[in-house]
């Protein structure tokens, strides 16, 4: 006669339980946005992307796009894992007409901040704009 194969145990539920922690300093200084660091990651990438480029209608919102999503991967490998990162790329032809950016934002001054970087040559702009939100 064949023995029944033991039956397995259930997997345990985890409970997580609140931390009350309410602000980015309870979990250490580097989970505080930093804007200069940030700041320092806009201008170098502006500069590796955009030195040389012309201006090109057809291919300008994909760029943009991609450039997006290349500052969002370079700000998150800084640490920012408590921080919801909003980027904004604004990239247009230059041509000799003016241009202001301008956002508004509801938020907590303590905790919360935003970067912003502009790049120009002969053909283009380009105005790179990151927000960070700390989120519990």
């Amino acid at each position: 006669m064949e023995e029944a194969a033991a039956p397995y145990a259930a997997p345990k539920q985890i409970t997580y339980e609140n931390t009350f922690i309410t602000e980015p300093e309870g979990y250490g200084e580097q989970y505080v946005f930093k804007r200069h660091k940030v700041q320092a990651v806009l201008k170098q990438a502006l500069r590796e992307r955009m030195e040389g480029q012309q201006y090109d209608p057809v291919k300008a919102a994909q760029y943009a796009k991609q450039l997006a999503d290349d500052l969002r991967e370079k700000i998150k490998a800084l640490g920012y894992d408590r921080h919801k990162l909003v980027v904004q790329v604004t990239l247009g032809q230059k041509k000799g007409q003016a241009m202001r950016v301008v956002s508004r934002c509801l938020w907590d001054t303590h905790s919360d901040s935003s970067a912003s970087e502009l790049y120009e040559n002969e053909t283009l702009y380009c105005v790179c704009q990151v927000y960070g939100l700390y989120y519990e």
